[in-house]
């Protein structure tokens, strides 16, 4: 069975995800404790991104909504709301709440590894719809993931930066 759904809300909530989640990159970055130049150049990619669900979700409005599968959209949407990704303006709270390294690259890593699943997934439900701005952003999003667990592995095999 299909559906038609909104898909400019749901692209609308990403894009205030990626300018959520660019805010905790650039708190990240200005802590001179924990700060790290490259959380700046995420948060710059995020920006990014940003703009990209932006005009995804203009061109959404235009198609009158996307016709999806009932059952992958019911997934697609219940494993949004049960992410970070779904309380855009908790992320940036949590991230001043944190005074450990590791928290900070364990928050990083989650927040990529959830977009980077959301992003495949909503491929899968709209194939057709912008194809190459979203396999893009997943690259893009990859390549923060892959980044933000190699700084975990670092601080494993070298927690006081010896």
């Amino acid at each position: 069975m299909t559906k038609r759904v909104d898909g400019a809300a749901i692209l609308e909530l990403l894009a205030k995800n990626e300018t959520e989640v660019a805010k905790v990159y650039r708190h990240i970055a200005q802590d001179a404790k924990m700060g790290d130049i490259y959380f700046e150049n995420m948060a710059k990619d995020e920006d990014n991104h940003h703009d990209v669900y932006m005009e995804l979700a203009e061109r959404a409005k235009s198609d009158g909504g996307w016709v999806v599968d009932q059952d992958d959209y019911d997934y697609f949407n219940l494993r949004l709301h049960r992410s970070l990704l779904a309380k855009p303006d908790d992320l940036l709270e949590r991230a001043k709440k944190i005074r450990d390294k590791m928290e900070m690259f364990e928050l990083a890593e989650r927040i990529e590894r959830e977009t980077v699943e959301i992003v495949r997934e909503l491929e899968e439900i709209v194939p057709r719809f912008a194809p190459e701005e979203l396999k893009l952003i997943e690259q893009q999003e990859k390549a923060h993931l892959r980044k933000v667990t190699e700084r975990i592995r670092d601080n494993f095999l070298n927690p006081r930066g010896l």
